[in-house]
């Protein structure tokens, strides 16, 4: 970069080498500066937006994968990682909507499922979350987790204890 300061694509590259080491709040001005000398490209506002989220802040990865959503609407991937950013910032809804475009472009994608269902769950909707989540399980019967996501299901389509009692809706043991 010594010889052209202006070269978008080793200020992206440059970016990618420093997340891989962690240094991840050192990579965020080259790809903020790849993304101004080239607005719209897409690789540039992904990896943005995934640096955002490596750094926890997750409305900035929002604006940014919304962005690269814009540019690629068809790819799964985009999809995917801008829902996991809508429920890392709280949106659940919106979270839930972006899985289930995610799920139409890939619909093979177990992962998919499973955040689905979390997503779900966290709104309340116990019999979705329970369909996303054996889908998952029909996806993947050998995940690790396979034996958490079958009780967290008899959990959920169990009746409940006490009808006054709220329902749980912590999903212990479950990540995307």
């Amino acid at each position: 970069m010594g010889r052209n300061p202006d070269d978008a694509e080793s200020h992206s590259n440059l970016g990618q080498v420093l997340v891989r080491l962690g240094r991840v709040d050192e990579a965020i001005p080259h790809f903020e500066r790849a993304v101004s000398l080239i607005p719209d490209r897409w690789a540039y506002h992904f990896n943005l937006a995934r640096a955002a989220g490596e750094s926890d802040d997750w409305d900035r990865a929002v604006v940014e994968y919304r962005v690269a959503q814009r540019l690629f609407p068809d790819d799964y991937v985009t999809e995917y990682n801008l829902a996991r950013a809508l429920h890392k910032a709280g949106d659940e809804a919106a979270a839930v909507e972006g899985y289930l475009r995610a799920i139409a472009l890939d619909p093979q994608d177990a992962t998919f499922r499973l955040s689905l269902g979390i997503s779900y769950e966290r709104l309340g909707r116990a019999t979705e979350a329970a369909a996303a989540y054996e889908d998952y399980l029909r996806l993947a019967p050998e995940a690790a987790d396979a034996d958490k996501v079958t009780a967290r299901i008899a959990l959920l389509k169990a009746p409940p204890k006490d009808a006054g009692a709220a329902p749980d809706r912590r999903t212990p043991g479950l990540q995307p």
